[in-house]
């Protein structure tokens, strides 16, 4: 009962939500970016529940209830590693939005390097971010089982219709306004994992008893277990290694690299990336649920292991905390799937159509702007459809399954991004082949019809290593050449 109230509370609330955003919704621009309209605090929220996705507060808790501590590598090294690659291009791709009125990702590096074939290259690399959308909803329709009791299937339906109204209606303002909210509500749930962690809330014998108990039910992951021997995630510290290399372009991934622009002030940098870094390092520490759901709920409890969260809540707490807490893990999901409906849409809108089609066509400005905005809005509704289809068979590992698709975006801007947002001597040639090549190695490394290496995590880690490489290496050798040095050869040209 208490979970229906809330789960209908905050339903009602988002839909709100998505009619402020609509008010402030003026035009295409509004839809996409939300402009410099937003403080350092409201936006620090939203990356960091961006950052923080449907994955951080029920699939990482679900790796270290099934495997125990070497999965906690995890929540550990991605966000420092996220927030490491954001110090190095917040400031530019904000830079680049206020003074060419940039968009998304691939408009920012397609203006960066002065090529139309970067821009669509990763606009259509971009189409990988549905693997993430599929995760989120797949988080929803559990969260919605679990929580209510409903079908599965119905779960995902009720989270497609609830998103679909509400990034309709206001594109980036209400996946703004939704998500500084939900995020704030995330960073309560993560407080009450952390201290209900360090007391062993709800244990017999405390903090050493729950201990204890882990190490009875999961001996094989228990604290004094660093390595999994054997996986091919956490099995070695190389391994761990290249997850963490993994996410040094996690920052930039489309739906994540545009909240930049919504920030009012360039001034404002420093203080939203100082609120980022404290948000973003504390939510993972959800994963330490998973790790108290082994003594809780039992290491050999018949159930999916991404649904330990919800579980250990209705194990520990009152009806009406448990079904709070269960709400604002359904914030998680939100928060990201808003945002990466929205980057989706503008693949098409503003990447495709905007930039690609309308300078071909003797469209008018004024048609062309009211044909962009409709495409950037009926372009969700057809992702939400795509999501619900491909979720309805859930993966195994949500954790695993979203990184299939955003290892290749990771890998494809690495060097174009990273490298360029820290070394001006990137050439386009340069960004242009460590884009395709970083992509091509993570394909060849991960898929069974190259080298097979079924860790997702070190593929990308393999490939973003490449990818930066190449991108050093062939803006080496196609430096523009400075007037001396065209003296010179013509010096040797002439025998002088």
């Amino acid at each position: 009962m208490y979970s229906w109230i809330f789960v209908v509370i905050f339903i009602g609330g988002m839909v709100a939500l998505g009619f402020v955003g609509m008010k402030r919704t003026k035009d295409a621009d509004d839809f996409a970016t939300a402009r410099s309209s937003y403080g350092p605090l409201t936006m620090a929220l939203v990356i960091a529940a961006g950052i923080s996705s449907g994955s951080t507060f029920m699939g990482i808790p679900g790796l270290a209830y099934s495997m125990g501590t070497p999965s906690l590598w995890y929540p550990l090294l991605y966000p420092i590693a996220t927030v490491i690659g954001m110090l190095f291009v917040a400031k530019v791709i904000k830079k680049y939005g206020d003074e060419f009125g940039t968009r998304t990702i691939p408009e920012f590096i397609g203006e960066r390097y002065k090529s139309e074939f970067l821009r669509i290259a990763l606009s259509i690399i971009s189409i990988l971010l549905i693997f993430y959308v599929i995760s989120q909803f797949v988080a929803a329709g559990t969260m919605f089982q679990t929580m209510l009791g409903v079908n599965y299937g119905t779960g995902l339906i009720v989270t497609g219709i609830v998103l679909g109204f509400y990034v309709f209606l206001g594109g980036s303002h209400s996946d703004i306004i939704t998500d500084s909210i939900q995020g704030f509500l995330m960073l309560i749930v993560a407080l009450i994992v952390f201290v209900s962690f360090i007391t062993g809330f709800g244990v017999e014998g405390g903090f050493s008893g729950m201990m204890d108990k882990i190490s009875a039910e999961r001996p094989e992951g228990d604290f004094n277990t660093l390595f999994a021997e054997g996986d091919m995630t956490y099995g070695a510290f190389w391994l761990v290694g290249l997850l963490f290399i993994a996410h040094l372009p996690f920052a930039i991934q489309p739906h994540l690299g545009n909240k930049f622009m919504a920030v009012k002030d360039g001034k404002d940098m420093k203080k939203l990336l100082m609120y980022t870094t404290i948000f973003a390092t504390f939510l993972p520490v959800m994963a330490l649920g998973g790790m108290m759901g082994i003594a809780v709920i039992g290491g050999g409890a018949d159930i999916r292991p991404d649904s330990i969260i919800p579980l250990l809540f209705s194990e520990l707490f009152p009806p009406v905390l448990a079904a709070f807490l269960a709400v604002a893990v359904l914030s998680a999901i939100m928060s990201t799937s808003d945002g990466l409906i929205v980057s989706l849409s503008q693949i098409v809108a503003n990447d495709l159509f905007r930039k690609t089609i309308v300078p071909r066509t003797n469209m008018s400005s004024e048609k062309a702007a009211k044909w962009e905005l409709l495409l950037s809005r009926y372009s969700t509704i057809v992702v939400m459809v795509l999501a619900v289809v491909f979720a309805w068979n859930p993966p195994e590992s949500l954790a695993v399954f979203l990184w299939i698709g955003i290892g290749g975006i990771m890998a494809a801007t690495a060097g174009p991004i990273l490298v360029g947002a820290l070394w001006k001597k990137g050439t386009k040639t340069g960004a242009i082949s460590s884009l395709l090549i970083g992509n091509v190695v993570y394909w060849i490394v991960y898929l069974p019809i190259g080298i097979g290496f079924t860790n997702p995590f070190g593929a990308a880690g393999i490939a973003v290593l490449v990818s930066m490489l190449v991108m050093y290496t062939v803006s080496l050798a196609t430096q523009p050449k400075t007037s001396t040095s065209m003296a010179v050869e013509n010096n040797i040209k002439l025998g002088k």
